[in-house]
């Protein structure tokens, strides 16, 4: 990159519009993320004090795309600001020259200084190029390494993505299916959040796993059940519950939260089902794709082998940037 490719007709517009024309954006953004949704920013003020600043992106006055920035101040004086997989751009507006004029005007907007931190993760595929565009911005890259993750991509055909499953996990699935298990669909919490929150912080403390506490959950469900953003599977065995999971919807797209098994749901592979099932609810809601939460390589090979095994395209963000 260099300073002649200046967009001079592209700008972030802050702090303007109605949430209802900000949900219609994300949608039209398409592979959007979960962090980068008004339900999340919602939650995160309410439970850890982080401030949305919501901006549109517009290019010759049209919108274009959006970013959200969470901001807190210290002592009233030092502003920290973070942005975390984002700014989110239509898909005819995803090129190398917009992407990194925009980050350009957010470190203008978020310079780097004594009364100034910001720390940004950007919606970008990790490589040189990404590297480069952030240089020129002004970022300078951080130790912290890139965010990986699963996307799978749900317009295709049903009977499509059951062959796309690896085989090990369509066999899974296949005996998922003749075991008896069968599966509740709750689409506003109301019903399974509490029971299912219950599992999963006895199986975090157990595991000592990172994850989201349970009162950001709960507060995300607040704010997001309205918009039927809100999706929650749970397998049952003989009538007892052995296996949940937790899908949080933004835009067209959607994001696998948190899930719990025990050990007769292991044995009965319900995690198999039951993200087969949200596979395909997500779609009867119109949704496109399926982030499925990231993934850790070297430090948890089992839950990212079986995440691999549902046929999603493997994505590594740029990482950290200051």
């Amino acid at each position: 990159m260099t300073d002649h490719d200046t967009i001079p007709n592209l700008r972030i517009v802050w702090d303007v519009g109605r949430l209802s024309e900000w949900a219609s954006l994300l949608a039209e953004c398409g592979q959007s993320s979960l962090t980068q949704s008004f339900g999340y920013h919602q939650a995160m003020l309410t439970v850890e004090g982080w401030r949305p600043r919501l901006g549109i992106i517009e290019l010759s006055d049209k919108p274009i795309g959006l970013v959200v920035m969470s901001e807190r101040r210290l002592l009233r004086v030092v502003r920290i600001a973070r942005l975390h997989r984002g700014p989110l751009l239509r898909p005819e507006a995803r090129k190398p020259s917009v992407f990194a004029m925009v980050m350009k005007l957010i470190r203008q907007d978020y310079p780097s200084g004594p009364l100034n931190w910001t720390a940004v993760v950007p919606e970008w595929t990790a490589g040189e190029e990404a590297v480069s565009m952030m240089r020129w911005a002004g970022f300078r890259r951080d130790k912290a390494p890139g965010y990986r993750t699963l996307w799978l991509d749900l317009r295709r055909p049903e009977a499509d993505l059951r062959s796309g499953l690896a085989q090990k996990w369509r066999n899974a699935l296949n005996q998922a299916e003749r075991t008896g298990l069968t599966v509740e669909i709750d689409r506003d919490g109301k019903q399974q959040l509490t029971w299912l929150l219950e599992q999963y912080q006895k199986d975090k403390a157990e595991k000592r796993y990172r994850g989201p506490s349970a009162k950001l959950v709960i507060r995300m469900r607040t704010g997001m059940y309205k918009d039927g953003d809100i999706l929650l599977l749970r397998a049952n065995k003989d009538g007892v519950p052995v296996a949940g999971i937790l899908v949080l919807g933004h835009g067209r797209a959607a994001t696998y939260q948190i899930g719990w098994s025990d050990a007769v749901g292991r044995s009965a592979r319900a995690h198999n089902l039951l993200l087969w099932q949200a596979m395909l609810e997500l779609k009867r809601q119109g949704r496109d794709w399926f982030d499925l939460g990231g993934i850790l390589p070297d430090t948890a090979p089992g839950v990212t082998a079986f995440k691999r095994g549902m046929g999603g395209v493997e994505v590594e963000l740029a990482g950290a940037f200051r």
